[in-house]
């Protein structure tokens, strides 16, 4: 599936910038026009998934009327696209007027991040088709293939993705279990040319289904815990191996392990290895993990008709917390419980079962970066609605001032 497109019309080329480097990070196929004169003659050359508009093109001008003629102009042509309204925070009132006429959701400026992929997600689930962009999105599955997160590691998995999917050539995926792996794998196929992938179990191989494998074409064979492969089967699985590429046939190999640990026939682990590709574990992946918190509530609360239901800004402290060593099998797990146990709409960190003793070092946030951050995203989730995020960090609104002051925010 080619990326989503994303058009964010702004007058301000550091804002654009800052966006671009973090959607193009996320696999988004990223335009931007200056004014709304440049974002039409986009929209009428191509079509785009998302827009995201600013209200105000002019200094003199800040009563938000330009971004409303213009959004009420792009839904004239295209009644059906998908507009987000991004406005600082004393664009609080036009932000409401701009829904009304039809845009579907805004984020305020300087925006969190993680408010703005969400934000993006759903408006392309409103679209009509609820899977973000091939990033096949850091490594959580609204549906198999998307995975989820923006850090350095992450954005070099995608890159070697892109990279390594038209290839015939075998692949060795190593990480530590829940890592994903399995969905590096599908992401290697389905941006490939190939029609069909097998996922088998390499413990529970017999020389009968090895055999079976040189007969495949046009697929993607995915071998998981390779370590696992009895080693009867090594000459069997070469001769497999051997002509897989003119049969457009790619083996995908997993392991937990080195591949310096394996325990292969040396023959064989090179010819499951001419590309590797390390995957990073949980702990290592910073603000992933906010994004990935983020986006398992999402799916579950979809998934189990529970309607709208978040995590506050002390849970995703406290997830951050932790090492994580089932990486996202367990944050997953532990979302999920949270959201159930939850009393109502917002699970706090009371509500997370975490297992004990797995904290981790310090992450690089000291306490008053912590508080900003947790004051950021309640203003965040509640639209700047002071009284409703102060009701949620457990001050009176004229703390939250204080603090907001303090903070520069």
């Amino acid at each position: 599936m080619p990326a989503r497109k994303i058009l964010f019309i702004d007058d301000d080329p550091g804002v654009l910038k800052t966006a671009e480097l973090f959607l193009l990070k996320l696999g988004y196929d990223f335009r931007q026009a200056l004014n709304p004169a440049e974002a039409y003659g986009i929209l009428s050359a191509e079509p785009v998934d998302v827009i995201l508009l600013d209200l105000n093109f002019s200094r003199a001008q800040m009563s938000g009327e330009e971004g409303l003629a213009c959004l009420r102009e792009i839904l004239r042509h295209d009644p059906h696209a998908v507009v987000i309204v991004v406005t600082g925070h004393s664009g609080l009132t036009i932000a409401v007027q701009a829904l009304r006429a039809g845009a579907k959701n805004f984020v305020m400026k300087p925006w969190n991040n993680a408010r703005l992929l969400e934000a993006i997600e759903e408006a392309i689930a409103q679209r009509g088709n609820p899977q973000p962009p091939e990033l096949a999105d850091g490594l959580a599955t609204l549906d198999a293939g998307v995975i989820v997160g923006a850090c350095d590691a992450l954005v070099r998995t995608r890159e070697l993705i892109t990279k390594y999917a038209p290839l015939t050539a075998s692949v060795l995926l190593m990480g530590e279990s829940g890592t994903g792996k399995s969905l590096v794998a599908q992401a290697l196929h389905r941006q490939s040319l190939r029609s069909d992938v097998k996922i088998l179990q390499a413990a529970s191989l017999t020389l009968a289904d090895v055999s079976d494998l040189a007969n495949i074409t046009n697929a993607t064979l995915v071998l998981e815990d390779i370590d696992g492969l009895a080693p009867d089967l090594t000459q069997a699985l070469l001769a497999a191996l051997a002509d897989a590429s003119r049969r457009n046939t790619r083996f995908v190999a997993t392991t937990s392990r080195h591949h310096m640990e394996i325990g292969l026939q040396k023959a064989l682990l090179y010819a499951l290895s001419t590309l590797e590709m390390v995957l990073p574990p949980l702990r290592d992946r910073g603000h992933d993990i906010d994004l990935l918190s983020h986006h398992f509530a999402r799916v579950f609360a979809l998934r189990q008709g529970l309607g709208a239901r978040s995590l506050a800004p002390d849970a995703i402290i406290a997830l951050r917390g932790y090492a994580w060593p089932d990486n996202l099998h367990a944050l997953r797990r532990v979302v999920e419980r949270a959201l159930v146990a939850c009393d109502g709409p917002v699970a706090t960190a009371a509500d997370l079962d975490l297992p004990s003793g797995t904290a981790t070092p310090d992450l690089g946030l000291n306490l008053e970066r912590t508080e900003r951050l947790v004051i950021e995203e309640a203003l965040s989730r509640h639209n700047f609605n002071i009284s409703k995020a102060a009701m949620e960090l457990g001050l009176t609104r004229q703390t939250l001032y204080r603090r907001m002051a303090r903070h520069g925010l």
